[in-house]
């Protein structure tokens, strides 16, 4: 649970420092710290939840999965925002580099939310 929540701090992290005028990022990041001292276990569970679908598309790293899905599932989950279409809105003009960091990421992410569930 330790290295989920490592992860998933680090990611939000990032993602704030990439795009620092996205006040949702920095929310994200507030919310997931919040939600990791109060209701750990619901977090892992709302990730399991939300990835299992996907989870094929996202250790083969298709970016599909960004571009062609809208995520509506997800409106209004725990952490109230839904990371999936931000990056849905940021994924065309990210440099490979950056690309190749979100991708071991959510799949670092996915893994470790499926070892703890």
């Amino acid at each position: 649970m330790k290295a989920f929540f490592e992860q998933l701090i680090s990611f939000s992290k990032e993602l704030t420092e990439m795009y620092p005028d996205d006040a949702d990022f920095s929310f994200l990041s507030t919310s997931i710290q919040l939600m990791k001292t109060t209701n750990p276990s619901l977090v892992i569970k709302t990730v399991n939840d939300n990835v299992i679908g996907f989870e094929d598309k996202i250790m083969a790293k298709d970016e599909s999965f960004f571009l062609n899905h809208d995520f509506e599932e997800f409106a209004g989950q725990v952490e109230d925002v839904n990371l999936f279409a931000k990056l849905k809105q940021y994924v065309t003009t990210m440099s490979t580099d950056s690309k190749e960091n979100v991708w071991k990421y959510v799949q670092n992410i996915t893994r470790l939310a499926k070892a703890c569930a």
